[in-house]
């Protein structure tokens, strides 16, 4: 990038963060329609050719409806969270991905006949401090890990391409969370997130994430406490809601990844389990069906067809536009059409929203 790009780039994205402040700080005291109008028109420019127009039509009778549950879930989103975390947020997934990111992609898509990811998912490590039934860190794990080096090799390719996202999966990823933060601090205009079991999470890593508002977590939990401590351990249930607790104390916010089996899937998807994680501050939810891992996996914990498709029509009216909860959830399987797959989906395919 020549001196010139860097110093648009630099104007394009204080610009961008002038008008989100803006927006933040209003959002405090004032109705989020009018905002959340702003932001749409921002966000259509931004992505357009990105996200269905129907996608953004959409949003924007969500906005237009003060009473509904979205706005309610928007003005929480709003008050209840650090804006430096939202504004970082934002800017590194809307500007730097959805933007710069977006146009490099696409160029590099077309120069080099490739198929570049919007997200990269990797593993900092195998190792795990808990021992799950059916995962396969527990399985195979403990003993694989990338360099930090290795990793910021790959980050630092990856935006050359055009990404600018990061997904970190494990093993437990908090267990480098020394190397993580450094990585965060290196890669500002990168979004960043882990799946965590969420035991390692305490004040001086909570200091560390407000510090440079480009990382959040999802907790894994499965259910109340009887059903998540039979998969992950006695006590683990606790832990988590501990970690949740500790979380919103510093107004972070957090989603949590659930995986669901043939034995808990009525049970998370239900009023009782949603309304604690949304009582803990929890934003959004990911949703994962039970793969069986290993040669003595239970497999019947496995999901029957007519389970699964409970989970998908179970799912997509939890995160209606009336009814169900105000938290966005996501069937990491069942929603694979709205995206185009995986993380790894082509960088040309068209977003569609689904509320």
């Amino acid at each position: 990038m020549s001196i010139t790009e860097k110093i648009s780039h630099a104007a394009e994205r204080k610009a961008f963060e002038t008008v989100l402040d803006s927006m933040l700080k209003k959002g405090q005291t004032q109705d989020v329609g009018d905002l959340a109008q702003q932001l749409i028109d921002i966000i259509q420019k931004i992505h357009k050719g990105t996200w269905s127009d129907d996608s953004f039509d959409a949003l924007r009778a969500i906005a237009e409806n003060p009473e509904g549950k979205w706005a309610h879930y928007a003005q929480r989103l709003i008050r209840e969270n650090d804006p430096y975390i939202l504004k970082t947020f934002l800017t590194n997934a809307a500007y730097e991905g959805g933007f710069r990111g977006y146009q490099t992609a696409q160029a590099n898509a077309a120069k080099y006949d490739i198929n570049v990811p919007w997200l990269i998912l990797m593993d900092p490590t195998s190792a795990c401090n808990m021992h799950c039934t059916g995962c396969w860190a527990a399985e195979y794990g403990h003993k694989q890990s990338l360099s930090f080096e290795e990793m910021d090799r790959v980050l630092t390719e990856a935006k050359a391409l055009g990404t600018h996202a990061c997904l970190f999966t494990g093993g437990e990823p908090l267990l480098r969370k020394k190397d993580i933060i450094r990585l965060c601090e290196k890669h500002r205009d990168m979004a960043f997130h882990a799946f965590t079991n969420g035991t390692l999470i305490d004040e001086e890593f909570c200091q560390e994430m407000l510090r440079v508002g480009n990382f959040f977590v999802s907790i894994s939990v499965e259910g109340f406490e009887e059903a998540n401590d039979g998969r992950r351990g006695r006590g683990h249930f606790q832990k988590a809601l501990d970690a949740m607790d500790l979380l919103r104390s510093h107004r972070i916010p957090f989603g949590v990844s659930i995986c669901y089996t043939s034995r808990n899937y009525k049970v998370v998807t239900s009023d009782e389990f949603l309304d604690l994680l949304i009582s803990k501050g929890c934003v959004f939810a990911w949703y994962f069906h039970y793969m069986p891992v290993g040669l003595n996996a239970d497999t019947s914990l496995l999901l029957t067809p007519e389970q699964r498709t409970y989970m998908k029509d179970q799912v997509r009216e939890i995160r209606g536009v009336t009814g169900g909860k105000e938290l966005y959830c996501i069937d990491f399987q069942n929603d694979g059409e709205f995206v185009g797959g995986c993380g790894t989906r082509n960088i040309n395919h068209k977003w569609r929203l689904q509320i």
